[in-house]
C-alpha cells in the first residue's frame, strides 16, 4: 500500500511541472568547433545542454595542446565546475559572450572544492594544464570563437516558477548531489539557485558547512506549496563549524528544497520582512525534479 501511495503521489506531482513531461529535443554538438586563443587554434568538443554539462568534467577526455573542451551557457553566469569525480586535471579559461577572457584558474582532478569564475561567464574553456601559461594568456585577452560555436544555441538551466517569478536552478537529484549542494561557492548569479529533490516528502534539516554565501532556504511540499523560507546566514567558520551548529529546518513534510541568494524571496515579494509567505504561494517544479532523474 505504501508503494502504491507513493506511485500515485508521484503521478499527481507531474501535474505541477512547469515544463511538463520532458521530451528532449537533442541539441547537436557543433562539428568542427574551434577556439583561437593566444595565437593557437584549439579544436573543442562543445557541451550545450544541461544534461551534458552536469558532471561534464568527470566524463571528459584529457586535453592536449590542440584539443580541449568548451562548456557553453546562453548567458553570463557564475557557473561551478566540479572536479572531485574526475582524475583529469585542467586549466580553465572563463570567457564572456564575446570571447573575452574574464578569469583563469586550475581545476585539479579529484578536487573537492571545484572552480568558479570571479566574473560571470558564458563559456568555460577546459585546456591542458600549463597551456594558458605557455601561451601567455591573461584576463582581458580575446579568444575567437568559430562560427559553429557562435551559431549554437546553448540550453538554459531548468526553470522553476514561484507565483510566476522565475528562478533558474541547478538540480540535486541524487544523494551525492544533495550532500554536496552549494558547498564551496563564493558567489551565485542573482536569479540562479539549486533545487534539491527528494523521493518523497519528509522533514528536512540543512546545515551550512562549507557554504561560503548566506542563503534563503525554502521548503516546498509535494504539490509545490511553499511551506517556509529561512534566511540562513553563514557560519562564522564555514569549514570548521564545530559540533554546536544551527540548522535550517522545514516546518512540515517537504519534497523539494530551494536554495537562493539571501533575501531573494523578500526581494521578489514572495515573503514579507517577517518571513510571512504571500497567500497561495506555490511553485511549478521542473520535470526532471518531479521525476527525480534527467533520463
Amino acid at each position: 500500500m505504501r508503494t502504491l501511495a507513493l506511485l500515485l503521489a508521484l503521478a499527481a506531482s507531474a501535474l505541477i511541472s512547469c515544463d511538463g513531461p520532458r521530451r528532449e529535443t537533442p541539441v547537436p554538438s557543433p562539428m568542427g568547433a574551434t577556439v583561437m586563443i593566444g595565437g593557437k587554434k584549439i579544436d573543442v568538443t562543445v557541451s550545450l545542454t544541461e544534461k551534458e554539462r552536469r558532471h561534464a568534467v568527470a566524463r571528459l577526455n584529457p586535453p592536449t595542446e590542440s584539443q580541449g573542451h568548451l562548456l557553453a551557457w546562453p548567458r553570463e553566469r557564475f557557473m561551478k565546475l566540479e572536479g572531485e569525480r574526475s582524475r583529469v586535471s585542467f586549466d580553465v579559461a572563463f570567457l564572456a559572450k564575446d570571447g573575452t577572457i574574464v578569469d583563469l584558474g586550475p581545476l585539479p582532478g579529484e578536487d573537492q572544492e571545484g572552480l568558479q569564475p570571479k566574473v560571470a561567464s558564458a563559456y568555460a574553456l577546459l585546456l591542458m594544464p600549463g597551456l594558458p601559461a605557455k601561451l601567455g594568456l591573461k584576463v582581458g585577452d580575446q579568444a575567437a570563437l568559430s562560427q559553429e560555436i557562435l551559431s549554437a544555441r546553448p540550453e538554459e538551466l531548468p526553470l522553476m516558477k514561484i507565483n510566476g517569478t522565475s528562478a533558474w536552478v541547478e538540480l540535486a537529484l541524487t544523494e551525492a548531489e544533495r550532500q554536496h549542494g552549494l558547498m564551496f561557492r563564493p558567489r551565485m548569479s542573482p536569479d540562479d539557485g539549486m533545487l534539491f529533490a527528494y523521493p518523497a516528502e519528509d522533514h528536512h534539516s540543512f546545515w551550512m558547512k562549507n557554504t561560503l554565501i548566506p542563503l534563503d532556504i525554502a521548503f516546498f511540499s509535494q504539490d509545490g506549496t511553499l511551506l517556509n523560507v529561512n534566511e540562513t546566514p553563514m557560519y562564522p567558520d564555514p569549514r570548521h563549524p564545530g559540533s554546536n551548529y544551527e540548522t535550517s529546518n522545514s516546518k512540515g513534510p517537504a519534497r523539494y528544497v530551494l536554495e537562493m541568494n539571501l533575501g531573494w524571496f523578500r526581494r521578489q515579494g514572495l515573503v514579507d520582512g517577517s518571513g510571512h509567505i504571500a497567500p497561495g504561494t506555490r511553485a511549478e517544479i521542473p520535470a526532471w525534479a518531479v521525476q527525480g532523474s534527467t533520463d
